[in-house]
């Protein structure tokens, strides 16, 4: 590297150019008090290293160090170099820590978006990716399936986590986790005491759903539509934990995936019954660009999230 210092008026030194290593060779054999242990430090032969130091004194016009014969002494000069020296080799070698450090901050964050069952279920694969990969920013939000894949096929997340939906034909679809659903009700309801329920006893109550266009509310409305049954959706929420609460305050009860409901089951004194039916199950996928599959930040943390 070279520093070029030109004059700043008439009477001011001539132009120089720095380099890098007559610099340090410089300021070594100021340390050492030798130009030939400067020159060896430098893995520089010492004719070499005494060119180059008589060199930088010509350019300035100037004496930087006093021969003896036991070695080298600083002029004023030398030491004022030396000062600046020091400083300019300092600065140097902290550039490539800084722009390392840059680099691992310009990462690209991994944009994630996961249904509420997601959420719940991906947060321990997600803090096991991290231990490995202390240096990769993962950005996770909520949404809903539907909102989830026009997000993922419009480029503003990276990878979703849907239920029931296989937008295949739009996205990279991988299948994820699968949930059993279960039957949530206050633990004096009438079917609290049973084993297994089916879909069909619920329909004799009322229910609390999601809102229209979730997966949990799809898989409900058709298994009854299948029974010719009209199921009574008393209650919409957006949420399973507004789901929880009406049914602890006995306003009903509820189909919930078990990530949602049995950490809780205990603390709101309910009753999760698992459901017998074939469709009982909320499978958990992930999606993604087909582009972005191959991405390799990506690709290996859908590796993780399958395996884990």
């Amino acid at each position: 590297m070279f520093l070029s210092l030109p004059p700043q008026c008439s009477n001011a030194l001539p132009a120089v150019r720095f380099d890098l290593t007559t610099l340090k060779l410089f300021v070594s054999a100021i340390e050492h008090g030798s130009i030939a242990r400067a020159a060896e430090c430098e893995h520089i032969v010492a004719s070499a290293a005494s060119k180059r130091i008589g060199d930088l004194e010509a350019g300035l016009g100037v004496a930087l160090l006093v021969r003896q014969h036991a070695g080298v002494v600083p002029t004023a000069a030398g030491e004022a170099l030396a000062r600046h020296a020091r400083e300019v080799i300092k600065t140097l070698d902290r550039i490539p820590g800084a722009l390392s450090t840059l680099a691992a901050d310009d990462q690209p964050d991994i944009r994630m978006l996961a249904n509420q069952t997601g959420v719940v279920v991906v947060v321990a694969d997600l803090a096991s990716y991290i231990a490995r990969r202390p240096g990769v920013k993962i950005r996770l939000e909520e949404g809903q399936s539907l909102p989830i894949i026009e997000s993922v096929a419009q480029g503003s997340a990276d990878i979703g986590i849907i239920g029931h939906f296989q937008p295949t034909d739009r996205l990279h679809v991988v299948p994820y986790r699968s949930i059993p659903l279960m039957l949530v009700m206050p633990a004096s309801h009438p079917l609290a005491g049973r084993g297994v329920l089916s879909f069909a006893q619920a329909l004799e109550f009322d229910l609390i759903t999601l809102v229209q266009g979730t997966a949990i509310r799809g898989w409900a409305l058709a298994a009854a539509a299948r029974m010719a049954r009209k199921p009574k959706f008393t209650m919409q929420v957006q949420s399973y934990e507004a789901m929880r609460a009406m049914v602890q305050a006995g306003l009903g009860i509820a189909v919930m995936p078990a990530a949602n409901i049995l950490p809780y089951e205990d603390l709101l004194q309910v009753r999760a019954l698992p459901l017998t039916d074939d469709w009982a199950r909320m499978q958990l996928y992930l999606v993604c660009d087909r582009g972005a599959a191959g991405i390799p930040a990506i690709e290996e943390l859908l590796a993780h999230l399958t395996a884990a």
